[in-house]
């Protein structure tokens, strides 16, 4: 009986919990599936993982056993704001030594702009000599430009006719007494602006010419035996203890070179000068688009010399304002690939903190900090320190990176980036090497140069056009030959680059001087003139004539 009794016990308690769960899971009670959506949550906050490390994976809090960080659930790790954001806690970021700034202008920054050109004679400052008579050298002191001369020195003797007609006229009405005979005749002699001492020591109709000013002869127009005329110009005397220095001014350059400004003047085996600029041309020239603008230089012991080519830097505070749409931030805060430029902005919301990465066209370079041209506006926050980090875990997270921004680009296309890369490396290592007049450095780089080229089966035309200018420059004798053929490199790598999607921005430079004075241009990563074509000799002749922006 109790046997029986236990029997039913256990049977009826298997129908009750039967009809529990048949209840359960076949009822439409909605409260029974949240149930089971919750049971479920519960579940996966249990997994925990490194906002670092986003592969570790554990079942229980703790550190990461990579890196030491405090692991967080899994659940955090997404992004309300965007998929591709990266999400940090507060200890993520300390560990991180993440730092931010607020984009913004720079109020004023110095510029510096960069003049070439020479020394010359200051115009104001020469004579012109001529006689006022008819005449023939008979003798002539002076054989070539640049002897110096001082005032009353004889520096001619002229045979002249009408002179000794003159001197004996001055003795005749001296000698009768006559005395408006004699003043009228006197007169005559100043006109001719002589003297009566220098008629009365005439020879035989032979005047000695003696020179009215001191100074050097910049101009010689006779030679002993000529006759000469009435008013003919004989030569030029140029006062050197001053002299001009005469700067082109470029057209992009023109509004920031006035008349009073200060330059610092570069004189080769000389000191530094400082002088004001006391002209600026109006006229811009049609062929070289540039003006003139000019300073006077003290030469007081006459150790400077015409027609030496010189430098000079002008130095303006100039209103970053003024640029519009541009922008100033530390250069630690861009992650450059070779080929693209990124930052990473912070966003913040009541979920959390965020960090996605925002791609950015850079412009110039000043000191610590980088132009962004595109890509980010003021007020953005951006990380200035520690976005290496963040874009590491960006690429664990196989979300856009610094080296994953376009996962359509195909291998093809990155390995000509590449070797685009390599060849504008090349050549801005030749260029360098040009300025420090490093010959046999020069040919080492242009080894590597050809040997990049010709291993892309892509170049071929560009391998065709500059490989008689690498075989001439590769077997040139002397840096000057080398210099040279640099010119024609030069022409071919802008043409080049122009449109090539390469980082960072080049800048692309002239200097008047080179090419025997015809001109000449180069690249160069850095507005700052460093001069290949001269070396130590002019390194800041030149100035910034185009500016070559990626994917332009």
């Amino acid at each position: 009986m109790n046997k029986n009794l236990k029997q039913y016990g256990i049977g009826g308690l298997l129908l009750v919990t039967g009809v529990i769960l048949g209840a359960f899971i076949f009822s439409g009670d909605k409260s029974a599936h949240e149930h089971a959506r919750t049971s479920i949550s519960q579940k996966e906050e249990k997994i925990w993982t490194c906002s670092m490390h986003p592969q570790i994976r554990q079942d229980s809090s703790g550190d990461c056993p990579i890196c030491g960080m405090d692991l967080i659930p899994a659940s955090q790790m997404g992004s309300e704001i965007d998929p591709e954001a990266i999400k940090m806690s507060k200890t993520a970021r300390t560990l991180a030594r993440i730092e931010t700034t607020i984009v913004g202008n720079a109020k004023k920054e110095s510029n510096n702009v960069n003049l070439s050109g020479e020394l010359k004679v200051n115009e104001d400052r020469v004579e012109s000599i001529s006689a006022n008579y008819d005449g023939r050298i008979e003798r002539l002191y002076i054989n070539d430009v640049g002897e110096q001369v001082r005032k009353g020195q004889v520096i001619a003797q002229i045979y002249a006719p009408d002179l000794q007609i003159l001197k004996e006229e001055y003795i005749l009405a001296k000698n009768q007494g006559n005395s408006g005979l004699l003043e009228s005749v006197t007169k005559k002699i100043r006109n001719l602006d002589l003297n009566t001492n220098d008629i009365l020591a005439m020879q035989d109709g032979v005047l000695n010419f003696k020179t009215p000013v001191s100074g050097v002869v910049s101009v010689l127009n006779v030679n002993q035996g000529d006759n000469i005329k009435t008013d003919q110009q004989l030569m030029q005397i140029a006062d050197l203890s001053t002299l001009w220095a005469s700067f082109d001014v470029y057209q992009s350059a023109l509004d920031l070179v006035s008349e009073g400004d200060i330059l610092n003047i570069n004189i080769p085996n000389s000191s530094s000068v400082s002088a004001k600029v006391d002209f600026v041309s109006p006229v811009l020239d049609q062929k070289t688009r540039s003006a003139k603008a000019r300073a006077i230089v003290d030469n007081n012991n006459l150790k400077l010399k015409p027609g030496v080519f010189i430098s000079a830097e002008l130095q303006h505070d100039t209103d970053q304002k003024q640029n519009k749409g541009s922008v100033m931030i530390p250069r630690s805060a861009v992650l450059w690939t070779g080929v693209r430029s990124v930052v990473y902005k912070e966003i913040e919301d009541e979920s959390g903190v965020y960090y996605k990465l925002r791609e950015v066209k850079t412009g110039q370079y000043k000191g610590n900090d980088v132009e962004i041209l595109s890509g980010i506006s003021l007020g953005d926050v951006i990380v200035s320190h520690g976005a290496f980090s963040i874009d590491s875990e960006a690429q664990l997270s196989d979300k856009r990176s610094m080296m994953n921004i376009d996962k359509n680009q195909s291998s093809e296309q990155q390995v000509n980036s590449d070797i685009d890369n390599k060849l504008l490396k090349y050549y801005l290592e030749l260029k360098n090497a040009l300025v420090k007049d490093d010959f046999e450095g020069s040919k080492a780089i242009l080894k590597d140069f050809q040997k990049i080229l010709k291993s892309s089966v892509d170049k071929n035309q560009l391998l065709s056009t500059l490989e008689p200018t690498l075989n001439s420059m590769i077997t040139s004798k002397n840096i000057e030959d080398l210099r040279q053929n640099f010119i024609n490199l030069s022409e071919e790598m802008i043409d080049y680059t122009k449109g090539l999607n390469i980082e960072p921005t080049l800048y692309v430079q002239y200097c008047p001087m080179a090419n025997s004075n015809e001109g000449a241009y180069w690249l160069s990563l850095d507005s700052n003139i460093r001069n290949p074509y001269f070396g130590a000799s002019m390194l800041k002749c030149g100035e910034v004539r185009e500016v070559i922006y990626p994917g332009e």
